[in-house]
């Protein structure tokens, strides 16, 4: 690990240290079950959109909270967050997530489907590359994805997760990348993997965190069930911390992505997205590793509208010896939040967030992180 590198982290690290533990009990359920914890919530909206590479789409989505189990006060709340959108050049996207509570909130279900056929943009691997160097492909995929964790001692989780992911290249840009380079991943392509996660989990809420602590670690193992390409081995750290500041909440997140082997140019690290470095295009930039550290203030002004402000540096790279502190990627924004839920503190969140020479805008459900 180079110096840049080894002092980036070691920042990363203690500024998530430095913040203060959460309260004794800060994070332990309430006793008494009120009847509004029984019944099943559900938020939904149709919505319509335009862009320059949809045109006009329309579609819906929502989100449904619920809690297993009899003693439901106990109980994390269950999440489906799902929507679906179509536009008039036959381009559509599915999305659902789920994350299930069960057993008095010793086993967590989770999961992703996304079946999509939609353009985007691709600039190259790399942390230089330009703005003029952006051409469009269209791919159509199908991405599963599923896991199971069960609590193993106290705060901590362990489980396995699969990962099967199918993409049809439909379409490239003549001349580009993707059409003349023997980039992997480039004509499509079947994988599939398996992997280990562990967490800690001390939060007091999963949907709207006001303090505790989220720890994940994923290691996991792909290949190709095609000759397309080899296998390739993904490793991720997510590190969060919540204070309650004042009458708000300062989140706060180091993030550590990196890859070996043949990896598929699309599950490359990716720098940007409503995620990871708002304020950038998701894939602006990719490499085989991405280091982030980003923090966020979160209140409430009303009892159900909040305001938000964010910031973050991030980049990418082929390995953490090739980190540099002056290729960072900056990205600062502020948001609204609306509490649609008051139970279990789900929100909607509207965000506008600029990097360099870059904005992004995002209307979605849940927090960045």
């Amino acid at each position: 690990m180079t110096r840049h590198a080894a002092l980036f982290a070691a920042g990363c690290l203690v500024a998530w240290l430095a913040l203060p533990l959460p309260a004794p009990g800060a994070e332990d359920p309430p006793a008494a079950a009120p009847e509004s914890y029984k019944k099943v919530k559900f938020v939904g909206a149709p919505f319509v959109y335009y862009s320059p590479e949809s045109k006009l789409a329309f579609g819906g989505g929502g989100i449904m909270n619920f809690r297993t189990g009899k003693r439901k006060a106990e109980i994390q709340p269950s999440s489906i967050w799902a929507y679906a959108s179509y536009n008039m050049a036959h381009q559509f996207r599915v999305y659902v997530k789920p994350e299930i509570y069960l057993d008095h909130n010793n086993l967590v279900a989770h999961g992703t489907f996304i079946y999509a056929r939609t353009p985007q943009y691709f600039y190259g691997v790399g942390n230089d590359t330009l703005a003029s160097d952006k051409e469009s492909y269209t791919p159509r995929t199908l991405l599963v994805r599923f896991g199971l964790k069960k609590r193993v001692y106290k705060r901590v989780f362990a489980g396995l997760q699969f990962d099967y992911q199918k993409v049809q290249m439909e379409k490239v840009e003549p001349g580009g990348i993707l059409d003349t380079e023997d980039l992997v991943g480039s004509e499509g392509g079947n994988v599939s993997g398996l992997g280990l996660t562990v967490d800690w989990d001390t939060r007091d809420s999963v949907l709207f965190p006001r303090r505790g602590s989220f720890v994940q670690v994923d290691v996991d193992g792909y290949s190709a069930i095609t000759e397309d390409y080899a296998g390739f081995f993904s490793f991720r750290i997510d590190a969060r911390r919540y204070v309650a500041v004042g009458r708000g909440v300062m989140a706060i997140e180091t993030y550590f992505h990196t890859n070996s082997g043949d990896v598929p140019f699309d599950r490359l690290a990716l720098l940007g997205g409503e995620s990871l470095l708002r304020g950038y295009y998701k894939g602006r930039f990719r490499d085989k590793g991405l280091l982030l550290l980003q923090a966020e203030y979160r209140v409430f002004v009303t009892k159900r509208i909040g305001v938000a402000g964010f910031a973050g540096v991030a980049d990418v790279f082929p390995g953490i010896g090739e980190f540099r502190v002056e290729k960072l990627k900056y990205a600062l924004g502020s948001g609204i939040r609306y509490l649609v839920n008051k139970r279990d503190n789900t929100t909607v969140r509207v965000d506008m967030a600029w990097g360099q020479a870059s904005f992004g805008f995002y209307v979605t459900a849940r927090e960045a992180f």
